[in-house]
């Protein structure tokens, strides 16, 4: 019985590393592809990625023809670009038996160099077709694309998150609704046992003129936090956070690993990084008042230390925040917390000499 047993091992052995080899074929080598535009006409490309071919005309087009490598893997593709002013950056998917707008504008209304991320669901591809981008202008305005298939595979997830999460090979896990080419809103408030996340502006904004922030508290919390997105940001600089014209501290936004196609994308400062960085600060509650209390943001070189409020306007080069989210810790339950109301500013684009006035559009968050 001993013999028989160990001569049937090795054979399930071999079964097992059989089947290993068929899954890893599903998904074969390169499973990512990463080129820079103009893309050169001698560049070879992958099994799976046609030669991108560039339309001149009044709207710039690129198209990548694409065959799936597995009929069950979703693509994502990351654009790194320089929005044009006032412009678009479509993009559509077109099959062999119809064609779909993915994005009708993957531009968030910054006019400065960005970074954004699509994913494409095997449905939608339902085999070959062609992935296309599509300018306002005779220029397409894309530096980098990088493509990488995903596949399913299973996962440990908290029952409270109700999305799709995808996690590419920069090991950044993101949300699906963040991946549809679309303008999502985010959810104003939420609480979480004693704490309430108010939102202060989802939608991208330049702030480098002094764009000015407002949150009206009913009572002051025992504990706060602010935390963005930011754009624009070169490194050895931070963002200075002011509130009620006093100096709260400073942020220093993340920085994203160095393998990212993010570096590099920019010709013109290959050591900078195009995208969007996180950051946040803990402020000391003695900042804060009851009534509105006035959040403004700027820069300064991480050489620096001045409290000369006079700063508080000086952002001399492009940037943009977004996903700003004032944290508050009141010690209660929902029930008995105070309301917090906030004031946004509009969504607005640089004038023609880069200004961004100042203006608020109001509304209210308060306890359930």
């Amino acid at each position: 019985m001993k013999r028989e047993q160990q001569r049937t091992f090795p054979a399930i052995v071999v079964l097992l590393l059989i089947w290993a080899g068929v899954s890893a074929y599903a998904l074969d080598e390169p499973v990512s592809f990463t080129f820079d535009l103009p893309f050169p006409d001698n560049q070879a490309t992958p099994v799976w990625l046609g030669h991108p071919a560039m339309a001149a005309g009044t709207f710039a087009t690129l198209n990548l023809p694409i065959t799936p490598p597995d009929p069950q893997a979703s693509l994502v593709v990351t654009l790194y670009f320089t929005e044009k002013q006032d412009g678009f950056l479509r993009a559509s998917w077109i099959g062999s038996q119809a064609a779909e707008v993915l994005s009708e504008n993957l531009y968030e209304g910054i006019a400065m160099q960005n970074q954004r991320s699509l994913l494409i669901l095997p449905n939608t591809m339902d085999g070959a077709g062609t992935l296309s981008f599509q300018s306002s202008s005779d220029t397409l305005g894309v530096e980098r694309i990088k493509l990488e298939w995903v596949e399913n595979q299973p996962s440990l997830v908290s029952p409270h998150i109700q999305d799709m999460l995808v996690t590419p090979e920069s090991d950044i896990t993101q949300k699906l609704q963040d991946l549809n080419g679309q303008a999502n809103g985010t959810q104003a408030f939420t609480w979480k046992n004693s704490a309430v996340t108010v939102l202060i502006t989802d939608t991208p904004q330049r702030v480098e003129a002094g764009v000015e922030f407002n949150a009206e508290l009913e009572q002051v919390p025992q504990a706060a936090r602010i935390v963005l997105k930011e754009d624009g940001l070169p490194f050895g600089q931070r963002i200075v956070v002011w509130i009620n014209q006093q100096r709260a501290g400073t942020i220093t936004p993340t920085v994203p690993d160095l393998t990212s196609e993010g570096y590099g994308a920019d010709p013109n400062s290959p050591s900078s990084y195009v995208g969007w960085r996180d950051g946040s600060l803990f402020v000391p509650v003695s900042f804060l008042k009851v009534g509105v209390n006035a959040v403004q943001f700027s820069t300064e070189s991480d050489s620096d230390g001045t409290n000369d409020q006079s700063t508080v306007v000086s952002a001399p080069a492009p940037l943009a925040l977004k996903d700003v989210f004032l944290q508050l810790n009141y010690g209660t339950t929902t029930q008995d917390a105070p309301s917090v109301t906030t004031s946004n500013s509009s969504n607005q684009t640089p004038a023609s000499d880069g200004t961004i006035p100042t203006s608020s559009t109001p509304f209210s968050t308060n306890s359930p």
